[in-house]
């Protein structure tokens, strides 16, 4: 089904979806996954396996950030401030979708700075 159609149907395009959950699901993981090694971490001496998750996290995060763009390039005519239509909510999820995976992405990385700068047992 194309995604014009979806939206007027009333449904949410999984595209839409992915971008609106990929930076809070990564920003979880990258909580999650560097708690969990952290102790790892300080008994190895080695911040590898804290880089690593910071990484594929904000790949993840990051990779919301295209969806919605691309929603948003397939969603922009004819769309009104009002918000009455499925189309004008479609548009501005497509948006909602890229603010959330810039910000999560922007987030993983300020959490990361401190294991940048400190040793793993600091």
């Amino acid at each position: 089904m194309d995604m014009q159609q979806g939206v007027l149907h009333g449904r949410t395009p999984g595209l839409l979806l992915w971008s609106l959950s990929a930076g809070f699901l990564a920003w979880g993981l990258d909580l999650g996954f560097a708690y969990v090694l952290a102790h790892h971490a300080c008994v190895v001496g080695s911040r590898l396996e804290l880089n690593v998750v910071t990484f594929v996290s904000l790949l993840m995060a990051l990779s919301g950030a295209l969806p919605g763009a691309i929603a948003y390039r397939r969603l922009r005519r004819d769309t009104s401030e009002a918000g009455g239509s499925p189309h004008d909510r479609a548009h501005f999820q497509s948006l909602l979708g890229i603010a959330f995976s810039l910000s999560f992405a922007l987030v993983i990385i300020v959490v990361a700075i401190p294991n940048w700068i400190h040793a793993p047992c600091g």
